[in-house]
């Protein structure tokens, strides 16, 4: 998909904003709290109605203000999108018709985002993991929220009736169900995954070699599952909320043996196979979003991962100054007419 343009009102510490962006990249410069991240959410948050900020989630809404606006045209129908914010009631549009469902909106986008105010999938805690990665499947299949919602519902109600000493039988059923049904689409995910990684590693030549483990606890059948399910008699210590997700950097723990270089540079590998495989699942290239792109990468990885995703995907980077970046250099040599960039004043 193409963003032609974005225009937002009151959000955060931006009051208005309007522009156009590039078919190809879109370079933000600017001094540090003058905005640069806030486009990047304001465009997140008008493609999938959340923010990717792990802090301050609820406060998008710029201070003293009541109303909030973000308004996007998408070039190849001309379709446009639309989010409102007032009285604490969130609308949004396409072609002025609502959309009563987020699951309608990701029906309609694709986007992909890296930022330091993400949380670090890598120092996650297992939990966390599972989450980003179910996020990834969201994307793909808007449904598949609606059976982590329904599973974590019934897991919920599971551990109260267990906490109370009282029969789980007529919930372990359904939550079998949910629990079988994540488990092949996980599979599926971290399949692909595994292959896009392998993928994009190879194209921009990385020396050290990234990989996933997908550690699942999957029985067979529902029989299977219900022995497991009801062996612990205080809570529920079976399913797919168990499920361990490893990260290694040649053949070795990342989060032990990876620098902050290599744990960066893995972070974005993984964004970059995520937009390959949305590419492939949706049919549509997703919109990659770079916060703070220059940061903690050295000029010889900056080149990599530009190569790889320029002229593949539509790009909105942001960053503090890029006057004093050799690889910036490099980039504006080769991509003269398919660069646009933005200054933000103070």
């Amino acid at each position: 998909m193409f963003l032609k343009e974005v225009s937002f009102l009151n959000v955060r510490k931006i009051k208005i904003f309007s522009e156009k962006f590039s078919k190809h990249t879109t370079i933000i410069t600017g001094n540090n709290g003058a905005g640069k991240t806030t486009i990047l959410e304001a465009v997140f948050f008008l493609l999938t109605a959340k923010s990717f900020r792990k802090k301050y989630r609820t406060s998008i809404i710029q201070k003293g203000q009541e109303e909030l606006k973000i308004k996007g045209t998408i070039k190849e129908k001309e379709d446009i999108l639309q989010i409102e914010y007032k009285n604490r009631k969130k609308r949004i549009l396409k072609n002025n018709k609502q959309l009563f469902k987020t699951s309608d909106l990701l029906k309609e986008t694709s986007v992909v985002c890296i930022s330091p105010e993400e949380e670090n999938v890598i120092n996650s805690y297992t939990s966390k993991k599972l989450k980003y990665f179910d996020k990834i499947l969201f994307k793909a299949q808007p449904e598949y929220t609606k059976t982590i919602r329904e599973y974590n519902k019934l897991l919920n109600i599971r551990n109260t009736l267990l906490e109370e000493n009282k029969d789980t039988a007529p919930w372990d059923e359904q939550i079998i169900k949910k629990g079988l049904s994540i488990w092949k689409e996980r599979k599926k995910l971290f399949k692909e995954i595994e292959e896009k990684i392998i993928e994009v590693q190879k194209e921009i030549k990385n020396e050290k070699k990234y990989s996933i483990t997908y550690k699942k606890t999957e029985t067979k059948n529902e029989k299977e599952y219900i022995q497991e399910l009801t062996k612990n008699k205080f809570t529920t210590s079976y399913g797919p909320h168990k499920d361990k997700i490893l990260f290694f950097i040649d053949s070795e723990p990342l989060e032990e043996h990876g620098s902050q270089g290599e744990k960066k540079l893995f972070r974005y590998i993984l964004k970059l196979a995520e937009a390959v495989f949305l590419f492939s699942r949706k049919k549509e290239k997703p919109i990659l979003l770079l916060d703070d792109f220059f940061a903690k990468l050295d000029d010889e990885n900056i080149m990599k991962i530009f190569s790889y995703f320029h002229r593949k995907f539509q790009t909105i980077i942001t960053t503090t100054d890029i006057k004093e970046t050799p690889a910036y250099e490099s980039i504006k040599k080769e991509s003269k007419k398919e660069i646009k960039h933005i200054f933000l004043n103070d």
